[in-house]
C-alpha cells in the first residue's frame, strides 16, 4: 500500500521549498501537473525554471512568464487558457519564447501590463531533463543574486528562450488551507470548472479549500489506493528502445500497449481521413520514417496537448518519441500505428 497524493486541481501558486535554479536542456520538455501525469506545457530549451529536490526522477518545477491578455479568462484568483490553440508563455511582454500550455490550463496571475499578463504555474519536470545552474558565489552583506535569464541558449520555438523567476523567499507565506467536508449527494471532482469528470468524493469526504472563483472552488485531498492499481508510464525504464519496426511488425499483438523509446524522423504532421480507420477522423498524427536507420514509415498519433509542440516540427528533423502501440501492423497501411505520450 502506498500513498498517493491526489492534485485533481492544483495549487497554482506553490514553490518548491528548496528553491534552485535550472534550465530545461531538450526543446519540448513537458512540464506535467504531477509525475508522468497531464501535460501542463511544453517547455522550450535554455527556458529557466525554480525546481526542488529530486523525487523518484521528478522534480517539482515553477515557470514564469508572460502571456496575452486576450487568450486567457478569469480574475485576480486565477486566469485559464482559452485560446483554442492554447497560448505561447513569454519572458516578457512581446518577449522570446519560452513555453506553450494549451487549452484548458489554469495560471498563476501576478501582474497584467497593458495586453499582456505575467503568470506562474507550477508542475513537474524530469530530473534528467533539467540542468541545475551553478550557485553564485555568497558576498557577506549582499543581496541574493537573480535567478539568471537563459539569453543565448536556442530553442525549439524562437530564439533566445527566457522565464524570469522569482525567489522563494519574496514570496509570502502560503495560508493555512481550510478544511471542509462534502455535502450528503457527494460531489463530482472535475480537471477544471466545467470539465470533465476525474472521480467523485463520497457522502461527508473531507477535502482542502485551495482557491475559490465565482461559483467554483478549487479542492485538494488525499487519499489511499493500492499499489496493483497504479498504471506503468511510459517515461520509465520499461520503455523499449532496441524494437525494430520489423520485429515489431511481425509479432503485432505481444506489444500492444507497450511503451517505446524511438528516434524517428520526422516527415508530415496531418490530419486523418476517414479511411484511416486506425484513427478517429480528423485525428492529428506524425508521419514519421524509423526507428533509427529503418526507412519503412510509422504513424504517431498525436493528442491535443502536444499539437503545438508538432506543429514546431520542421521536415526530415529527427525527433525522439515516447509512445504507446496502438497497432503493431495497420491491416490498411501495413506500418505500425503509434500513441504519443511524450515528443523530444
Amino acid at each position: 500500500m502506498i500513498r498517493a497524493t491526489i492534485a485533481l486541481v492544483l495549487l497554482l501558486g506553490a514553490v518548491p521549498a528548496a528553491g534552485q535554479s535550472a534550465r530545461v536542456l531538450a526543446p519540448n520538455e513537458p512540464l506535467r501537473s504531477a509525475p508522468a501525469a497531464t501535460v501542463l506545457a511544453t517547455l522550450a530549451q535554455g527556458t529557466a525554471l525554480r525546481v526542488g529536490e529530486p523525487r523518484g526522477g521528478w522534480r517539482e518545477a515553477t515557470l514564469e512568464g508572460w502571456v496575452a491578455l486576450a487568450s486567457v479568462r478569469g480574475d485576480a484568483a486565477g486566469l485559464v487558457v482559452n485560446a483554442p490553440g492554447g497560448e505561447d508563455l513569454r519572458n516578457g511582454p512581446g518577449g522570446a519564447y519560452a513555453a506553450h500550455f494549451p487549452p484548458g490550463v489554469f495560471l498563476e496571475r501576478i501582474e497584467a501590463q497593458g495586453p499582456w499578463v505575467h503568470v506562474r504555474r507550477t508542475g513537474w519536470v524530469r530530473e534528467r531533463g533539467v540542468r541545475l545552474d551553478a550557485p553564485a558565489p555568497a558576498t557577506p552583506g549582499a543581496s541574493p543574486a537573480p535567478v539568471p535569464s537563459a539569453a543565448g541558449v536556442p530553442s525549439a520555438g524562437g530564439p533566445a528562450a527566457r522565464v524570469a523567476v522569482r525567489a522563494t523567499s519574496a514570496l509570502p507565506a502560503a495560508p493555512a488551507l481550510p478544511s471542509t467536508r462534502v455535502g450528503d449527494a457527494g460531489a463530482a471532482l472535475l480537471d477544471r470548472p466545467g470539465g470533465d469528470t476525474l472521480a467523485r468524493v463520497a457522502p461527508f469526504g473531507p477535502v482542502e479549500v485551495v482557491s475559490r472563483q465565482g461559483a467554483w472552488t478549487r479542492v485538494r485531498l488525499e487519499a489511499w489506493l493500492p499499489s496493483a492499481a497504479l498504471g506503468s508510464t511510459a517515461d520509465s525504464a520499461g520503455a523499449i528502445g532496441d524494437l525494430s519496426a520489423a520485429a515489431l511488425m511481425e509479432t503485432p499483438d505481444i506489444y500492444r500497449g507497450r511503451a517505446l523509446d524511438w528516434s524517428v524522423q520526422f516527415i508530415a504532421l496531418r490530419s486523418a481521413e476517414e479511411i484511416r480507420t486506425d484513427f478517429h477522423p480528423g485525428e492529428a498524427f506524425l508521419l514519421t520514417r524509423g526507428p533509427g536507420r529503418e526507412s519503412g514509415f510509422v504513424y504517431i498519433a498525436v493528442p491535443p496537448p502536444l499539437l503545438p509542440a508538432a506543429r514546431r516540427l520542421q521536415p526530415l528533423q529527427r525527433i525522439r518519441v515516447l509512445a504507446r502501440v496502438r497497432n503493431g501492423r495497420s491491416p490498411l497501411m501495413g506500418a505500425p500505428v503509434l500513441d504519443l505520450v511524450e515528443l523530444h
